[in-house]
């Protein structure tokens, strides 16, 4: 870190962009960090007690099989009635297919 701290002082930065400089190898490192909580963090134990279910559980799922609404298969899941009374060709529709397809995702 020493060298690396040296290396900065060279480049002769003002002190923001020296402080910002210093601490890259923090931010980087901590990038490199699972977002994912491990056994033993109360952030696990949350989870579990919320939901019922342990973090991992679903960690070999490998498909999910819930079908989903999307701009391209919108008809099968909509009422044929309610489609002959809209424009389903206009952007307007197929933007908020995907806007509430997304909403419900999430």
């Amino acid at each position: 870190m020493r060298t690396y701290k040296d290396m900065v002082d060279q480049y002769g930065l003002f002190s923001s962009d020296r402080k910002r400089m210093l601490s890259l190898p923090i931010y980087l490192f901590k990038r490199t960090q699972d977002p994912q909580p491990l056994r033993g963090q109360k952030e696990f134990d949350l989870f579990a007690n919320l939901t019922g279910k342990s973090y991992t559980s679903d960690s070999l799922t490998m498909l999910d099989k819930e079908e989903k609404i999307t701009e391209f298969e919108f008809e099968k899941f909509l009422n044929p009635t309610l489609l002959k009374r809209i424009n389903i060709h206009q952007d307007v529709f197929r933007d908020f297919v995907r806007l509430t397809n997304f909403q419900t995702n999430t």
